[in-house]
């Protein structure tokens, strides 16, 4: 991402000094002062771009979306790539069988924590920047407050919980906050910038890619709907605020689904369907390269020769999503051979690629999706489902299966909730976030469910984590790891 200003987390004068107390200190690197910087609108979009930027970084140079969305759950063949099958056997903490693709990387918490501390110092500084109207401040204010929810609502369903720093220059060595408090700061935060974005910029250029009033609303609905799992007692209250701001969201006018046909814009981004996304453009410099893979892993790149695929969806699952018999367009047009169960299937939903030539050359181009209306639709009618609102839970569910050109639902009760579940699966595919609705869901510990499953015991321990890097302590002392990765 091109950014005027980058404001970088001095790691090295952190590893040099082993201090705690410089645990999330930022300087700029061109050494600005205050005094020369936080001046002009220009100088408040270049920080915006940063804060974006971080998060591009760290979600592109790391395998977060597939490692711990899709293959974790373990529906997924990696062929001789041991690295898969590590992490579908939870496998977590050898190094040796992660090192691949740089799956090691999901146990560094702390590149996140950079975002979040460049979030801090924004809202600090903004208030006084005298250039920016009344307006324009609020605005700015409201993107980074969601970015810095964004990030805290991320990184507790990779963790667990983590330490909450809300304010600029904060160098406590702050010990873990427990993960419903957390989420329900990130909720408050969210309840008030609500109203001061609008639901999607006039310009298309920044439709996904900038956060507006949908990507706030998408984020309340699935911060709701996670915390519904894990706090029982208020999970009418969650599952409501989830439902309403769907509701809202449908309501608006300003979304819609694409023809699937279109499946390639969609994915390439900065459409009706857009709610949060991160660009992905290799005429400006921003994609990822087959060589290091990251968040990729999934995609068709990985195709040899056009001919093989390195690794695949295992039929069992794809038929369990896509019947045979049964009509859906998802599966004609995002696979090749969805049954084959070799290196001849191929997982073709990410297909804006150029120059495929070599396999050191390929270049991804689909936008790396967070948020967008078609997922979103199906979080909507699940909260209603659960609140009992089955009509309504139908109609969104029977929206995205009528896009898709598979029959209408007309179950209820269980069957509702079930079908929705699997529902998200197959239009999420691909998309991480099959793990986290399992966790969620407590369906991770079914077996006729997930072929990863854990027992009740493991998930209260905290098995559904992703271990944390034993180098957390040392720069914060008072930091504890996630216990069932320590045994």
């Amino acid at each position: 991402m091109k950014r005027l200003l980058t404001i970088i987390i001095t790691a090295t004068l952190l590893l040099g000094a082993g201090s705690c107390k410089k645990f999330l200190s930022v300087a700029p690197p061109d050494r600005m002062s205050d005094a020369s910087f936080w001046k002009t609108k220009g100088d408040v979009e270049s920080a915006i771009a940063n804060a974006y930027g971080f998060l591009f970084d760290i979600l592109t140079n790391g395998p977060y979306v597939p490692g711990n969305g899709d293959i974790r759950a373990g529906e997924f063949d990696g062929q001789g790539f041991d690295v898969f099958n590590a992490v579908a056997q939870q496998d977590l903490t050898n190094n040796a069988r992660l090192s691949p693709y740089n799956m090691k990387a999901l146990s560094d918490w702390y590149p996140f924590f950079q975002s979040i501390a460049s979030c801090n110092i924004s809202l600090d500084r903004i208030p006084k920047v005298e250039a920016l109207s009344a307006k324009e401040q609020k605005q700015y204010m409201a993107e980074l407050r969601f970015l810095r929810a964004f990030t805290y609502f991320y990184i507790s369903r990779i963790y667990g919980d983590v330490p909450l720093y809300k304010e600029a220059y904060d160098q406590r060595p702050l010990p873990r906050t427990p993960m419903i408090e957390v989420l329900e700061f990130c909720r408050q935060e969210l309840d008030a910038i609500r109203e001061d974005l609008p639901w999607q910029y006039d310009e298309p250029t920044k439709w996904g890619v900038r956060a507006a009033k949908g990507a706030v609303y998408a984020l309340i609905a699935n911060l709701n709907m996670w915390m519904a799992g894990f706090d029982k007692s208020n999970q009418r209250e969650y599952w409501k605020n989830a439902a309403d701001a769907i509701r809202d969201l449908k309501n608006s006018g300003r979304f819609e689904l694409l023809p699937l046909e279109d499946f390639r814009r969609m994915f390439k981004g900065r459409t009706r369907e857009s709610l949060f996304e991160f660009s992905v453009n290799t005429n400006y410099g921003t994609t990822t390269r087959y060589v290091s893979i990251g968040q990729w892993t999934l995609h068709s790149p990985l195709v040899v020769n056009y001919a093989t695929s390195d690794c695949f969806f295992i039929a069992d699952y794809v038929k369990k999503l896509y019947p045979v018999d049964k009509a859906d367009k998802r599966r004609d047009l995002w696979f090749y051979l969805p049954y084959a169960s070799n290196t001849q299937s191929m997982f073709v939903k990410y297909s804006n690629v150029v120059n495929m030539i070599t396999t050191a050359s390929w270049l991804l181009d689909d936008d790396l999706i967070m948020f967008r209306y078609g997922g979103e639709l199906l979080t909507g009618a699940e909260a209603m489902a659960y609140l009992g609102n089955e009509d309504e839970a139908r109609e969104l569910l029977n929206l995205v299966r009528l896009r898709a050109g598979a029959e209408p639902f007309h179950g209820t009760g269980d069957a509702l909730k079930d079908f929705i579940f699997l529902e998200r699966q197959r239009e999420l595919i691909g998309e991480g976030v099959r793990w986290y609705d399992l966790i969620r869901t407590g369906r991770i510990m079914d077996p006729a469910q997930v072929k990863s499953f854990m027992t009740q015991d493991q998930f209260n321990r905290g098995a559904w984590t992703w271990p944390i890097d034993a180098k957390a302590r040392n720069f914060n002392p008072n930091i504890t790891l996630n216990t069932y990765w320590t045994r």
